[in-house]
């Protein structure tokens, strides 16, 4: 049998590898257009700025440079690439891009067709390689901590923004049912990173289980608890700009799938340990039977979610709290506040998130202690 592991790892990771390129392709090749295609003749080059001819740039009292900068900028990307030009940096608050000579930033250039005239100006830093950098540190990291363990990681995160990025999203945009598409597909990333990570286990099987069952306690807990606090999914902020360019397919649902993605992982951690623990336990102890094992699962499982539960109120609240300091300095009214649908909606993604969380444990320990028991009979 552990001659055949070899092989089996590798055409799995061949086959996922093929996958995700056809996805790549699928997305890349699948745009839709709903009217909403930037104006002929507008490009984003990066661009090296050269000059700074004025700079008529103020500290605001908030640490934060205003005013306005006139710059040289040699355009360094796109269709206009090598070609030297003008640029207004306009300093705001929502957007203080100070210049300095040398650096390379993010460029607006519009440029009229027909007449030749053009307009630049800062749109952002450039911030592409410094993504790219970080994203290579992070795989070499899990790879120098964990070898091969650290590399499955590192590719079951690829695959997990692949599916995301190349194939949810194109199909949402071509009509599909955004809920039962990121419940199908958040099956497939779950199956795929723990087959990856664990490779072809018992305690890998046990863990896919556990994790979809508590994605179905998720999807359970958050329809009861949207209808409770009467969020339809159109109390999203975002969802207005939707329904402005025409796009009507699924708007209520896309919720359910925002607060899915997110809480997956989470959901995964809590399977992933139980069941590891529970397949040590067997091995270190093969006369346990399926109570002990299940009893001795749910001691460490209460463990974890204490921890994990917290951790995950505290980072669905942490995406919210700017705006509950606002509303302490403006001093609005408890009353008015607490009815607020995204208090409300904050209130839903933390509670049912959690409560998946919560159900995978004795989920997971159940599954594990009736798979090793089995095992141990046979």
């Amino acid at each position: 049998m552990k001659k055949l592991k070899p092989s089996k790892y590798a055409i799995f990771f061949i086959l996922v590898t093929l996958s995700m390129i056809g996805m790549v392709l699928f997305g890349l090749h699948s745009l839709v257009d709903f009217g909403l295609n930037q104006n002929v003749g507008v490009s984003f080059p990066t661009g090296r700025v050269l000059e700074i001819v004025h700079d008529q740039t103020t500290v605001h009292e908030s640490g934060l440079r205003m005013g306005r900068q006139d710059l040289i900028v040699e355009l360094l990307t796109g269709t206009h690439r090598g070609r030297i030009v003008e640029a207004t940096n306009t300093l705001l608050i929502g957007n203080s891009v100070y210049a300095q000579v040398g650096q390379r930033l993010v460029i607006y250039f519009e440029e009229s067709p027909n007449s030749g005239h053009y307009f630049a100006r800062v749109h952002s830093y450039e911030r592409a390689t410094a993504i790219y950098a970080i994203v290579l540190f992070l795989i070499a990291l899990l790879v120098a901590v964990f070898g091969k363990s650290g590399l499955r990681s590192a590719f079951s995160l690829v695959f997990t923004f692949v599916v995301i990025i190349f194939l949810l999203l194109p199909l949402i945009t071509m009509g599909w049912p955004p809920a039962l598409l990121t419940f199908g597909l958040a099956f497939i990333i779950v199956s795929v990173s723990l087959i990856s990570i664990m490779g072809f286990e018992r305690k890998t099987y046990v863990s896919i289980a556990g994790t979809t069952i508590g994605i179905v306690f998720y999807a359970l807990f958050y329809f009861i608890l949207g209808y409770a606090l009467n969020i339809t999914g159109f109390n999203v902020e975002a969802i207005s700009t939707l329904v402005v360019i025409d796009f009507n397919v699924g708007l209520s649902e896309l919720l359910f799938c925002a607060i899915l993605i997110a809480s997956l992982g989470a959901v995964m951690d809590v399977s992933v340990s139980l069941s590891s623990v529970i397949a040590e336990l067997s091995d270190a102890n093969p006369q346990m039977d399926f109570k002990n094992l299940f009893a001795s699962g749910m001691k460490v499982g209460r463990d974890m979610i204490g921890s994990s539960a917290s951790t995950l109120i505290l980072a669905f609240t942490g995406t919210f709290f700017i705006s509950l300091l606002l509303f302490r300095l403006t001093n609005v009214n408890y009353n008015m506040l607490i009815n607020r649908a995204d208090i409300a909606i904050e209130v839903l993604r933390a509670v049912s998130a959690s409560a998946a969380m919560i159900l995978c444990a004795p989920a997971t320990a159940v599954i594990g202690a009736w798979v090793y028991t089995k095992v141990k009979t046979k």
